[in-house]
């Protein structure tokens, strides 16, 4: 058995590019981050993207939750460590933190992920793959305690019937695709942020997150947003095709 490490640590800059208003780091950016921070550690673990691809085998996130204290500043550097908390059935789980130029942790998160066959993206049974390395737990130490929470999500004509109308429509134009011609998940927290900060709400202020991924976006499809305000947490959702199911995801005002 590979001695692997306990955890892995990237190391961020952050751009003034990658901020808005008060110069901040956008948290989709940072959700970003995160999953550069994953791939470097699976590709540690044998798992990386270019290794898989040649199986015809690629990851697929599920689910993400994550909370800050605070969003990095611009020019900052600051570090995520991650590690894979294992295999469950067919779900794989990863832990992050993030800590700030001192050490201190500033954000944590967990999420949910599989292996998929690249083109269908049904499931892939690691063990039934022996060209795949077992699986490795580099630590079972869980930031919340749980994994990410599944999001109840409403069928949108209960949603369109809370709000009537979307409160903005976003499309998979050139700038939004990723190197898979598709949308990159984490550019849906910032059009969560965009529909809240159209409706009025103060963005800056979030400190926690949910989300879940139901259906990739291709280029050019539309996605419809709505909102959803519970008192406690605000909610928004993606449709495309009339009623698909893109994501959902729930932020919490701190």
């Amino acid at each position: 058995m590979p001695d692997y490490p306990s955890y892995t640590e990237l190391e961020v800059y952050c751009k003034a590019t990658e901020c808005g208003i008060g110069d901040r780091l956008y948290a989709s950016v940072l959700i970003g981050d995160l999953q550069e921070a994953a791939e470097q550690s699976s590709n540690t673990l044998g798992y990386g993207t270019d290794f898989l691809k040649e199986n015809n085998i690629c990851w697929i996130i599920l689910r993400m939750h994550l909370e800050f204290d605070r969003l990095p500043l611009w020019h900052e550097k600051f570090k995520i460590r991650t590690w894979t908390t294992g295999l469950e059935k067919i779900y794989y789980g990863r832990e992050f933190e993030v800590y700030d130029s001192e050490g201190i942790r500033i954000g944590k998160a967990t999420s949910t992920w599989i292996l998929a066959d690249w083109n269908t993206h049904r499931p892939v049974i690691a063990s039934k793959r022996p060209e795949l390395p077992p699986p490795f737990v580099q630590s079972p130490e869980k930031v919340f305690g749980t994994g990410a929470p599944k999001i109840a999500f409403p069928e949108k004509d209960e949603i369109a019937g809370e709000t009537d109308k979307p409160v903005i429509i976003k499309y998979a134009d050139y700038t939004e695709l990723d190197r898979n011609r598709h949308v990159n998940n984490s550019r849906y927290t910032a059009w969560a942020y965009d529909a809240l900060f159209k409706s009025g709400y103060d963005v800056s202020s979030v400190k926690e997150i949910s989300i879940m991924y139901n259906s990739e976006v291709k280029q050019g499809e539309k996605v419809e947003l709505y909102i959803s305000d519970s008192g406690e947490k605000l909610a928004v959702y993606g449709y495309k095709d009339g009623n698909t199911k893109v994501f959902a995801a729930e932020l919490k005002l701190g």
